[in-house]
């Protein structure tokens, strides 16, 4: 897309149009010889020359930035006709830069008409720029008047003009040694045909040639054959147009651009005036009406969905634009996990720093307090006990055993263990118990997990101990709580054998004589009505008689 610039009408002083090629193409043909490096502002009749560097390369404006960012400047106060950079053609270095580009200039009115021209821009040293002068290269006739040249206010490029570059191709068509590529097409006139005018870039087909720029025509009869008219070669600094005046109109500031006041300028005095009879003098200083500044609305914060970013948005209450619209730069300040029995929180900072001013937005995000699963438990039964085993739950610090008892639940003993035997149980009765856990230093009173377990009937033997006298055996043995009588047994072919009952407060007994062998004899105990005699194996002694 072109770029177009905006410049107020300017008075003219020492403004010289030569005009050729049906009145149409200035004098730029030359040839001329370099007279020395100068600058600034000039005669009309002079040139400013000396130290020119043609473009080698892409001549496009987006190609040639620092040119744009000149002409940019130059023109940032002014309006009225819009500027259009075509090509960017040749540099001069002096106490700063000029260019020379050329635009097509269009006034900003209803029903205007283009021209093209050669603009001489001066940037100093400091980033100031200025247009110096121009040189008219094709106008747009006159309302009414016939027989001149269509200027092209559309697309420059050749490849939206197919036809012209058909006619050009065939024009050149058998011309060696010298490179010549279109860059621009400026506009056609009707005659006993048609003429077609273009920049072109003229390069001598030899390694490291420096190019040249010309303004040529082709001529193209009505019967479609095509020849060179013209090829006026560009002598860059041959100004015809100089600028003297220039009347900058009033400009108000806005929050982040300075304003100006109307004020002329003399490019001859290089001063500044309040009226354009050039009585009030001022400074460059005085010209200008600083920036507002943003009247900030409040801050709008926007979190992303995870924490991890966040963007701030300050709207002007003045202009209605963002005044900041930036990223945030977000950490953690403060964790606090959430455990089994209270939330958590984590709590983001975003920081915003703009000019050494910061701005912050704190989040704080709640943390759920933790799923607790209670432990499931396993268990295996023993006499009189039972072994109670059970899952690991992660985070907590102990297991709890507790047991129902009244009606209510009680802790019956804790530790980091994860079983526990409970012992002197009752057979035949039912125990209804539960594994919770503590963290955070509290119980987790969660009995979900509750079973009823109940153990193996214990079987109490007596501890005995047997003596040898005379072929007698001898029995002495200890209570067993709950006996209510004792007996002592024989293992005789292959058959126990209960040989003789005692009360229970019989706690030693002697056989009779017996005769010489081996025996295997246990004491048992009688307990609730039934002689405890299912591990009576387990618990007997051998005994010798010689």
């Amino acid at each position: 897309m072109e770029k177009k610039y905006n410049v107020i009408k300017r008075t003219l002083a020492g403004m010289t149009a030569v005009m050729c090629m049906a009145g149409c193409l200035p004098a730029l043909a030359a040839n001329a010889e370099d007279k020395g490096e100068s600058y600034g502002y000039h005669e009309a009749s002079e040139q400013v020359t000396g130290g020119w560097e043609v473009v080698r390369g892409d001549t496009s404006p987006e190609s040639n930035p620092d040119a744009v960012a000149a002409m940019d400047n130059a023109l940032k106060y002014l309006d009225g006709v819009a500027y259009t950079p075509v090509a960017v053609l040749a540099r001069q270095c002096v106490a700063g830069t000029n260019y020379c580009m050329l635009c097509k200039v269009k006034p900003i009115t209803p029903n205007a008409t283009p021209s093209y021209h050669l603009v001489y821009v001066y940037e100093d040293l400091k980033g100031n720029a200025e247009i110096i002068g121009r040189t008219t290269v094709l106008n747009s006739p006159s309302e009414g008047a016939t027989g001149g040249y269509s200027v092209n206010d559309g697309d420059t490029s050749l490849s939206a003009h197919e036809d012209v570059l058909a006619a050009f191709n065939k024009a050149m068509d058998g011309r060696g040694g010298v490179d010549v590529r279109p860059i621009a097409y400026l506009g056609s006139q009707l005659v006993a045909g048609m003429n077609h005018m273009l920049l072109c870039k003229s390069t001598v087909v030899y390694p490291g040639a420096k190019p040249s720029y010309s303004i040529m025509t082709v001529y193209e009869d009505l019967d479609g054959n095509c020849q060179l008219s013209t090829s006026l070669k560009i002598d860059f600094g041959n100004i015809s147009e100089f600028n003297r005046t220039i009347h900058c109109i009033a400009n108000e500031p806005t929050c982040t651009k300075d304003g100006n006041i109307e004020y002329w300028y003399n490019t001859s005095s290089y001063k500044y005036y309040s009226d354009k009879k050039f009585v009030n003098e001022i400074s460059y200083e005085d010209t200008i009406v600083k920036a507002l500044g943003h009247d900030m609305d409040s801050p709008e914060w926007t979190w992303s969905d995870d924490h991890t970013s966040a963007h701030l948005t300050v709207k002007c209450n003045r202009c209605g634009e963002k005044a900041i619209d930036e990223d945030a730069v977000v950490t953690k300040k403060q964790i606090y996990p959430a455990t089994y029995n209270r939330t958590g929180f984590i709590s983001y900072v975003a920081t915003v720093t703009i000019n050494d001013e910061s701005w912050e937005n704190n989040c704080i995000v709640v943390l759920p307090k933790l799923t607790y699963t209670a432990p499931t438990i396993s268990y295996e039964k023993g006499e009189g006990a039972v072994k109670l085993c059970w899952t690991e739950v992660e985070g907590v610090e102990e297991y709890g055993v507790a047991g129902f008892i009244g009606g209510k639940w009680q802790l019956l003993d804790h530790g980091k263990s994860t079983s526990y035997v409970l012992k002197n149980l009752k057979a035949g009765t039912s125990y209804k118990v539960a594994v919770v856990a503590k963290a955070d230093g509290q119980w987790i009173k969660d009995f979900s997990n509750a079973v009823t377990v109940d153990p193996k009937e214990a079987y109490c033997y007596p501890n005995f101990r047997t003596r040898v006298i005379n072929g007698k055996i001898g029995y002495k043995w200890e209570a067993v709580p709950g006996a209510e009588k004792y007996a002592v047994a024989v293992c005789l072919a292959n058959k126990w054998q209960i040989v003789k009952q005692l009360d229970s407060n019989v706690l030693s007994w002697t056989s009779p004589k017996v005769q010489s062998g081996t025996y295997k004899t246990v004491v048992v105990a009688k307990i609730n009505g039934k002689w405890v005699t299912v591990q009576a194996p387990a618990n007997s002694v051998t005994v010798s008689v010689n």
